[in-house]
């Protein structure tokens, strides 16, 4: 065990010989081994006096005499090997690259302004990536704090935070840096500086380590404040004899691209079956044991082929060397020649190892980035940081940083966590779901379900299985799976059939490795604040899938819309428009409603299986699949993964493992009853519309509930809910769960302790204004993407590197708030965005192509860099496409819509003008931009469809008669819905075919009444309409024609300003010919001729003969004269007729 000495010291100027002595003596006392100071005070010609006998290696970046300047001071008994340096000319640090005691690290001393500039840090930690592929010490005086709070202690005003302290801890977040002092100390203050001048203590000196050190720290001090104004800060690094980490073997899926490692696989394969495919040894054995000789045969080759490539590396090494020399010696071509051919095949060996780097660190998505070696190592560098655990709390709240310790305090955490705490009764689990209706599967779809297994559907789900994912125990990942399929597929199916007839898992096989991922913005020393990823083996991983497969068809049918989360057809933004509108409709009708915002304890975690199987039983599963997941849950083991250790193996009793395909739809199951029992409570009220009662909304275990402001109502909600976790283990956490209150305050006198305030939903911030989206969501990502860029503007990326970081980093986050949010940021935000973008791209230099060349396809010379305005309306014409669709019963959000909308379908909306702004309606927030976007869509488009065949003919405001729109119920009923019911092959449906084809009666005033509508509509769709129509759609490509009425006898047109050409030129007058349709009597019409027109209006028409009518009434002329014909195709009126 050997130990190393770090001290961090601003000296505040080495100054004369006497202090620079105190200096050395005070290091001697401290028993540093490596020094790093701070305000040197300094020149570059005097640096060397920094030295002394016994610290005699010294580097340093000096500024002047009087002001800055850092230093490294390495004791003489150190041995050390410097690889690599680099100095900062304005004298505030010095990074330097070493191997001391076989550890390389990267070491360096920081002076930071006194003054916020965050440039600074960007610069720093720009200047350390390019020399950080190892582990990295950083110390020296940063002067600022890191936590306000306790890092400061002040008698003067509070200070403001400075945004360099933002920008420092978003750069230690990202290459996995850690307060060394602050981590053995979490709650301890204690103070680095003090200062005169405003009579304040702070802590302004740090080493900032790698999180993976932590574990080798045994010791971290601010020492007294002496000589300086600043205290030294030491820290010993120990160098344990830890646990050597546990290797587990993964299978290098570059294997599967060399055809002598296929028919070396398929050669051992026929060996072992031919051997061992014997009639007493089972199925499961047989399979289990292939799994691990063929392991075992993969392990050989492979040493083999690294020895070979090794041998063969080195060779050509030689031959490179050789010939190198001979060419200087002698430079010929065939020389030349020689070497590159050499050269080509040694790069071959080297990209091989490349892309299995990079298949590791799945940068698929920088093809076209930079691919440099150290790029590679500090971005696995990166990643090992990221998920390193360097400290935790165990159970009594001390913390740990043995690697061992926090191993065990995880496997203690979920060996409790996976331990079922409850054993409800069979009679307490039937009381809870007897009173529940809840769908039954019908026969086919138990069949659907409980019919055995085939060999198509285990092949369709291997090749579901995504690539690139880390594999379970076993090592074997899927595209192993996918590869050698016809070989495995006969043990495989063998295997599953005694699986299902034994009701049993081998252990190995039903085996998981947990693997941690911290959640954002939680404490990294608490267990619970990780989420657990189980890695299950591949092959229990595609029983699962074929189960999950069938189950997804089924899980529609029988999951309230409510539910949301892992149901095809069905999506999360679904449950933010539904919030979005609840909040709109209470704000419209003044409603005074609470929304609550539930936070469930680790709710995959806790799923009770045995309450799971009793649901399943409600829904009236089949036996077969009911047995499978009695079998699946039988007897699952796991261990946890941390900082490369594993634990021993523990059994789990509750939980759906989250990794397991078949997990999500098994949780919307288990917890659809509760959903259920809150909707058929009738004491439970909550938000009603026209057609539903909405009072829950669930994503997965995202729960919100929609309720009257009652406390009566939400205390029923409440103890529902708790008799629900008395049965399902399922547990809400009150003091977390958050009510947002509509229209009214909210006093909660229930004894639960509830918040009340903004809600977070599904990563997005709502308030009871929805005019505050914008502002809680869109700015703060905006102020995040800014600071991303600017932190990453100085990596060493291409263009194409930058173009692809923008598509991976930048555009889901904005993409993910277009989709959930409908509320449209204003145009300077989009601007900004594109000017942050724009500046990354450049570097902050002179853009040298503008974005809307680079937005360009590839083909047409741009990079398709993302065109984030569009993508807003992509997200919003989603929904029009959805309206087009709809199905109200199956879609909340939906229902909600069409409330706002009246008599008027929503299905009608996008085929309706802009005059639908003045209707009702368009006050609702959802529908009012995603119809702005859709006409600015279809402006851009250059494109139209108002009106076409899909325009509707009842209650559109395009479609008026006297102002008022047209609803005629008994042709509605009859199918009479839209313009291509009236009109078949560019002229309107002659009476006779309407009324044979829809079966219209031909007496009373149903008749009269359809057709005075239908009259109505040739008269107020207008010329430009018709003339539309006549054309046909731009999106259908109809070409031009004129519509002629059969009925109406005329050609439906216009002359004048704006009307379009007619072939042989337009009849000046009304005449016979003209074949208008008269109604004067509401009877059965009958054509007769209209006498000429005078100025453009008809004179009246008398009763036609045969129509036992009520009088006479004014006649319709569809002849075209100059002067009935309004500019543009409009259509005049008059109140002794119309003319067109």
């Amino acid at each position: 065990m050997s130990t190393l000495r770090f001290v961090s010291w601003n000296v505040r100027g080495v100054g004369s010989r006497e202090k620079k002595v105190k200096i050395i003596n005070r290091l001697n006392d401290l028993q540093a081994d490596i020094v790093f100071l701070q305000e040197t005070h300094v020149s570059r010609t005097s640096a060397h006096t920094l030295s002394s006998s016994q610290f005699p290696h010294m580097y340093s970046a000096c500024y002047n005499s009087k002001q800055r300047g850092v230093a490294i001071l390495i004791n003489k008994r150190i041995n050390f090997s410097i690889r690599n340096t680099m100095s900062d000319p304005e004298g505030r640090f010095i990074i330097l690259s070493l191997s001391i005691q076989n550890i390389d690290l990267c070491i360096a001393s920081i002076y930071g302004p006194n003054v916020d500039d965050p440039s600074f840090f960007h610069t720093f930690f720009t200047s350390l990536a390019d020399h950080s592929d190892t582990t990295l010490v950083i110390g020296g005086d940063f002067n600022l704090v890191l936590n306000a709070e306790i890092d400061r202690l002040s008698t003067a005003v509070s200070q403001r935070n400075w945004q360099s302290a933002d920008i420092l801890k978003q750069y230690m977040k990202d290459f996995g840096l850690c307060d060394a002092w602050r981590s053995h100390h979490p709650t301890l203050r204690d103070y680095s500086f003090f200062s005169q001048v405003h009579h304040s203590h702070s802590c302004l000196d740090y080493f900032l380590v790698s999180s993976s050190m932590m574990t080798e720290i045994t010791d971290t001090q601010i020492h007294p404040i002496t000589i300086s104004d600043h205290a030294a800060v030491s820290m010993s690094l120990t160098q344990k004899r830890v646990t050597p980490p546990t290797r587990n073997w993964r299978f290098n899926t570059s294997l599967l691209k060399e055809q002598d490692f296929i028919n070396y696989f398929k050669r051992e394969r026929a060996i072992y079956l031919e051997q061992n495919n014997l009639p007493e040894i089972s199925p499961c054995v047989l399979w289990e044991a292939g799994k691990a000789v063929m392991r075992g045969k993969i392990i050989s080759y492979c040493a083999q082929k690294k020895n070979k490539e090794k041998t063969l590396i080195l060779e050509l090494e030689q031959k490179i060397k050789s010939l190198e020399n001979a060419y200087a010696a002698s430079p010929q071509e065939n020389i030349i020649n020689s070497l590159r051919k050499l050269k080509l095949e040694l790069n071959e060996i080297l990209d091989k190892k490349t892309q299995f780097m990079l298949q590791r660190l799945r940068l698929e998505n920088f093809e076209h980035g930079n691919k440099s070696g150290k790029f590679l190592a500090n971005q696995l560098k990166l990643n090992k940081e990221k998920t390193a655990i360097h400290s935790i709390k165990d159970s009594v709240g001390n913390i740990t940083h043995d690697p061992q310790q926090i191993n065990n305090s995880f496997k203690d955490f979920y060996e409790a966590l996976y331990s079922s705490q409850i054993n409800p009764s069979d009679a307490e689990t039937e009381e809870f779901l007897n009173d529940i209706n809840l769908p039954k599967l019908n026969e086919d779809q138990i069949t659907t379900l409980d019919s055995p297994f085939s060999s198509s559907e285990f092949y369709k789900a291997i090749q579901h299985l995504p690539n690139n994912k880390a594999p379970g125990p076993d090592g074997f990942p899927a595209e192993f799976y996918k590869e050698f399929w016809p070989v495995l597929e006969p043990t495989f199916f063998r295997m599953v059939t005694q699986i299902k007839n034994n009701h049993t898992i081998s252990p190995n096989m039903n085996s998981a490795n947990i693997s941690l991922l911290l959640k954002p913005g939680k404490d990294p020393t608490l267990p619970s604040s990780y989420r657990p990823i189980s890695l299950i083996n591949v092959d229990l991983k595609i029983i699962c899938k074929v189960l999950a497969r069938r189950l997804e068809k089924i899980t529609p049918y029988i999951i309230h819309s409510d539910q949301t989360g892992f149901i095809k057809g069905r999506h999360s933004a679904d449950n933010t428009r539904r919030l979005i509108n609840i909040i709109d409709y209470c704000s419209i009708n003044k409603l005074e409603k609470i929304v609550v915002s539930l936070d469930a304890e680790k709710a995959f975690d806790r799923v009770n299986w045995k309450f799971l199987l009793a649901v399943l039983h409600k829904f009236g599963f089949g036996p077969s699949f009911i047995n499978w997941i009695e079998t699946l849950y039988s007897s699952p083991n796991a261990r946890v993964r941390t900082n490369d250790l594993i634990s021993q193996s523990f059994s789990l009793q509750r939980g759906t493992r989250q990794g397991c395909p078949l997990s999500p739809s098994m949780f919307i199951i288990f917890i659809e009853p509760l959903a259920a029992k809150i909707r058929q409570n009738v004491n439970i009220k909550g938000i009603q519309t026209e057609n539903t009662d909405h009072k829950i909304s669930l994503y997965a275990d995202d729960v919100l509930l929609f309720l009257g402001n009652s406390q009566t109502a939400l205390l029923k909600t409440i103890t529902l809910i708790d008799k629900f976790s008395s049965v399902s283990d399922y547990s809400i956490n009150w003091s977390k769960s958050t009510v947002l209150p509509l229209n009214c305050k909210f006093q909660n006198i229930i004894t639960t302790s509830l918040q009340s305030g903004n809600i977070r939903y599904l990563g997005i911030n709502f308030s009871p204004r929805l005019s505050d989206l914008v502002r809680l969501n869109h700015i703060p990502l905006l102020k995040t993407i800014e600071d991303d860029l600017t932190r990453w503007n100085s990596l060493p990326i291409s263009l194409m590197g930058r173009v692809a970081t923008i598509k991976m980093m930048i555009l889901p986050k904005v993409n993910y708030l277009f989709l959930m949010i409908p509320n449209k940021p204003s145009i300077a935000w989009f601007k900004s965005l594109d000017s942050y973008i724009s500046k990354f791209l450049w570097k902050s230099k002179t853009s040298r192509i503008s974005l809307k060349t680079l937005q360009k396809l590839k083909c047409s010379g741009g990079l398709e860099l993302p065109n984030f305005y569009h993508y807003f309306l992509a997200n919003r014409l989603r929904y029009v496409s959805r309206w087009m669709k709809s199905n109200r019963s199956g879609s909340p959000w939906l229902d909600l819509e069409q409330t706002l909308c009246g008599k008027l379908k929503i299905s009608d909306l996008p085929l309706i003008s802009s005059s639908i702004k003045h209707y009702n309606c368009f006050k609702s927030l959802t529908i009012s931009i995603t119809l702005i976007a859709w006409w600015e869509f279809l402006k851009m488009a250059k494109s139209s469809l108002i009106p076409c065949k899909l325009t509707p003919i009842w209650n559109n405001p395009d479609i008026c008669r006297k102002k008022t729109v047209l609803n005629f119920s008994e042709w509605q009923e009859k199918g009479i819905n839209n313009l291509e019911h009236v009109i078949h092959d560019g002229t309107f449906i002659s009476s006779e075919d309407l009324i044979l084809k829809y079966e219209i009666s031909t007496g009373g005033w149903g008749w009269a009444g359809g057709f005075g509508c239908l009259m109505a509509l040739g008269l107020e769709m207008g010329a430009a309409a018709l003339r539309f129509l006549c054309a046909g759609p731009v999106v259908d490509g109809g070409g031009p024609g004129c519509v002629r009425s059969r009925s109406w006898g005329g050609d439906l047109g216009t002359r004048g300003g704006g009307c379009w050409p007619h072939p042989g030129g337009w009849p000046p007058l009304c005449g016979p010919g003209c074949g208008v349709w008269g109604l004067g009597a509401w009877g059965r019409p009958s054509p007769v001729w209209a006498p000429p027109c005078t100025g453009g209006v008809c004179a009246p028409l008398g009763a036609p003969p045969g129509g036992g009518g009520s009088g006479a009434r004014r006649g319709v002329c569809l002849a075209f004269q100059d002067s009935g014909c309004l500019p543009g195709g409009g259509v005049g009126h008059s109140s002794r007729g119309t003319t067109t």
